[in-house]
């Protein structure tokens, strides 16, 4: 492997407390903009699996409308009514998708912040001590 002007990428298990990115580049700008790269391209993949696990909640829901279709029609009792005597249905859960696309958003948000921090740490301006910095983007921006 050479490093140096060429990129060198690893990835490895985060959880575990090993490298999850790791990119050599020349310079700062050139380094903040790969590790911002990866963070879109991340991204990027959950939003194909969040558009997945939203295809299969779909059908999901669509084999059990037919299941309880195919229950009324053949007036089949619930086998939990028949064990039990009451109706001991388990609580619905939010739908698996819509709780990673909030994810995402958050995402994309702590993406933005990191983009505008790397501009301020590339940029030639002084920061005082204690100043209070904003990276949130004024309106019509």
């Amino acid at each position: 492997r050479r490093i140096g002007a060429e990129t060198y990428g690893a990835m490895a298990d985060a959880a575990a407390g090993q490298v999850a990115f790791m990119d050599v580049q020349p310079s700062n700008q050139a380094a903040s903009a790969a590790f911002i790269q990866h963070i879109r391209e991340t991204l990027q993949k959950a939003q194909e699996i969040t558009q997945m696990v939203s295809e299969a909640e779909s059908v999901a829901d669509e084999a059990t409308k037919f299941c309880d279709a195919i229950k009324a029609h053949h007036n089949i009792p619930s086998k939990k009514l028949a064990l039990t005597g009451s109706r001991g249905l388990p609580a619905e859960s939010p739908p698996l998708a819509a709780s990673l696309t909030r994810e995402i958003q958050t995402s994309v948000v702590w993406t933005q912040t990191m983009l505008q921090m790397c501009a301020v740490a590339d940029g030639e301006s002084q920061i005082a001590k204690g100043q209070q910095l904003t990276f949130v983007r004024p309106e019509g921006q």
